[in-house]
């Protein structure tokens, strides 16, 4: 074994790495190789799980691929259930009604390849038929908080340059509030409460698209040529600092990824299982893992397009016995803590998987034991489309957020000293795999700042892992603020606070919540007039909700002197707290 370990150091990194991952010399996936790499690759981490086989097909034929069976589509099968509202649809009107939108928007819309459409919408059953006709279209879609305020909206739509608006009919005030200000939007969409539902004059309703006479379901030729390339889903992320920015996910990205995610999952969760997951569909997490991914599968899919209350979804387990549950850490400490979970037959569940925010060991125990039902943890990020690691059924470690997925390579690494680490040593985590992002829409400075030429993605996350591989996140260097699994960009927030007429200067950082996780508050210079000086923290915290989506809102605000920033301009923000005293 020495001998072949003092050859090894004689070949190239790539060709060990080869070696190491097609050979038994080493059974754990951590492959260290010190003299023959760069000290940045001395220490590379591996996928357990298999390949994924990769087909190059665009999202749309990719999704619907899997539908058949041997009796054609999956005609009468439920694919989704919204329990707020009763609606529901089958994979055969998932089926017709992308198809249908497709044409509508080519025909009628002249929706094109550099077309983009923004979809403003709580969950709806409706949803993945209006992801995939985009899709055929060959535009890019973006999909926004149905929470966000008209000035939040407006900055997107500008920045993503959409011509079509889809908004759901509840917050149509706010909708087309911002169309009237946004620079690029030709055409606004309905989705009514009702298919025969009547929508405001100069907008057009969605049942009229469903109903187009003519239907696509093939994409354009030369996306088909182009799925590496050619930009789909356009999410907005703060990535590792500053404003939220486009982040480009190509058709080959999100389809990688759902294969990704199926080496990991498919043996444990077939087709005839059901899942509940009441995340929102506008973030990844809740688009491609919750929505896309059971879609693809044939699985059925029970949501809420109403705002989360943990006694519905208690009912909702009871009554449709899904397997499996799509959460977030603030849901799964209300399932150890509440007693109204004790009031209802939870036994169908037989795994939760947790991610978009830290969980801790100690939550996921109580929720073993408290509903006999597995705990799981994934970890990502709109970046990766979104999955990096996963936790398989088989092979479960309490605490961590499992093991890189199909296909990917990642490093822990100490960017002072330019170096990777080995196992149980805390560094920032850096991927790389087909899932990684294309770059951030228009911000070619953004992209570099964390995607090398390479394809290594700097994710700002800080991770120690062990010796089979499984990572366990434990801080984070990015600045970024995580509500229930929402971004808050302080950036953003400090921006609006400048604009506040009596605001001179100010900060923003977080504090812990053991129900959100974490929560923003404010450090604030205020202007030395008078007026000014008799502003006080409750004025600050009103002006701000009434402009920001509810998860933004500030839980504080704390009057200081000056803001500690360093000789660039940069926030100190390590030492804001030091200033108040």
């Amino acid at each position: 074994m020495l001998t072949t370990v003092h050859r090894l150091k004689k070949l190239s990194p790539q060709i060990i790495s080869r070696l190491c991952r097609h050979t038994k010399l080493l059974s754990i996936s951590v492959q260290a190789y010190s003299s023959a790499a760069t000290s940045c690759d001395a220490h590379l981490v591996h996928s357990p799980f298999p390949d994924a086989a990769r087909k190059n097909l665009p999202l749309p034929e990719f999704v619907v691929s899997d539908w058949i069976e041997p009796n054609g589509l999956i005609r009468d099968k439920v694919a989704i259930v919204d329990a707020s509202t009763g609606q529901s649809r089958t994979f055969q009107e998932y089926y017709h009604d992308m198809g249908a939108i497709a044409a509508s928007l080519t025909y009628e819309l002249g929706v094109s390849e550099r077309s983009t459409v923004a979809l403003f919408a709580p969950n709806h059953v409706d949803y993945i038929p209006i992801s995939l006709g985009a899709a055929i279209c060959g535009c890019k879609l973006t999909p926004v908080n149905p929470q966000y305020k008209a000035s939040e909206l407006i900055s997107v739509l500008n920045d993503s340059r959409s011509e079509v608006l889809i908004s759901h009919w509840s917050i149509l005030d706010v909708a087309l509030e911002a169309t009237r200000q946004a620079q690029y939007v030709k055409h606004v969409i309905i989705i009514p409460e009702y298919d025969d539902d009547p929508v405001p004059d100069g907008t057009m309703s969605l049942s009229s698209l469903k109903k187009h006479h003519k239907s696509m379901h093939k994409t354009r030729r030369s996306i088909h040529n182009d799925v590496s390339s050619h930009p789909f889903l356009l999410p907005y992320s703060s990535g590792t600092t500053g404003m939220p920015k486009g982040v480009c996910l190509s058709h080959n990205n999100i389809t990688s990824n759902l294969q990704q995610i199926f080496e990991a999952e498919s043996t444990f969760f077939p087709s005839d299982h059901k899942l509940i997951s009441p995340l929102p569909m506008f973030h990844i997490y809740g688009f491609v893992v919750s929505a896309l991914y059971p879609a693809w599968c044939g699985q059925q899919l029970i949501t809420m397009s109403g705002r989360f209350d943990l006694e519905i979804f208690c009912q909702l387990i009871e009554k449709y016995q899904p397997q499996r549950a799509h959460i977030v850490p603030p849901i799964l400490i209300a399932l150890a803590k509440s007693p109204i979970v004790d009031k209802y037959d939870l036994s169908s569940l037989d795994m939760c998987l947790s991610a978009a925010a830290p969980l801790g060991k100690e939550t996921e125990d109580v929720v073993k034991d408290r509903l006999s039902c597995r705990v799981k943890q994934a970890w990502g990020m709109s970046e990766l489309s979104p999955v990096g690691t996963f936790t398989s059924d088989l092979n479960m470690r309490s605490g961590s957020v499992g093991q890189l997925v199909s296909n990917t390579v990642g490093k822990v690494v100490d960017s002072k000293k330019n170096k990777s680490l080995p196992p149980h040593q805390s560094g920032e985590l850096i991927i790389k795999g087909p899932q990684v992002m294309m770059g951030y829409l228009d911000a070619p400075g953004k992209t570099t700042e964390c995607l090398s030429p390479t394809g290594w993605l700097k994710t700002g996350d800080i991770a120690h892992y062990d010796e089979d591989g499984f990572f366990f996140i434990t801080d984070r260097l990015k600045e970024l603020i995580k509500v229930r699994g929402y971004q808050v960009a302080p950036a953003e927030l400090e921006a609006l606070l400048l604009t506040h007429p009596r605001v001179d200067d100010a900060a923003v950082t977080s504090v812990k919540s053991e129900e959100s996780g974490e929560l923003p508050i404010a450090y604030v210079v205020m202007k030395s007039d008078t007026i000014s000086q008799h502003t006080c923290e409750e004025d600050i915290k009103e002006w701000v909700k009434e402009r920001v989506a509810p998860y933004k809102r500030l839980t504080g605000v704390i009057f200081i002197d000056e803001i500690p920033k360093s000789a660039s301009g940069k926030i100190l923000r390590r030492l804001i707290g030091s200033s108040t005293s």
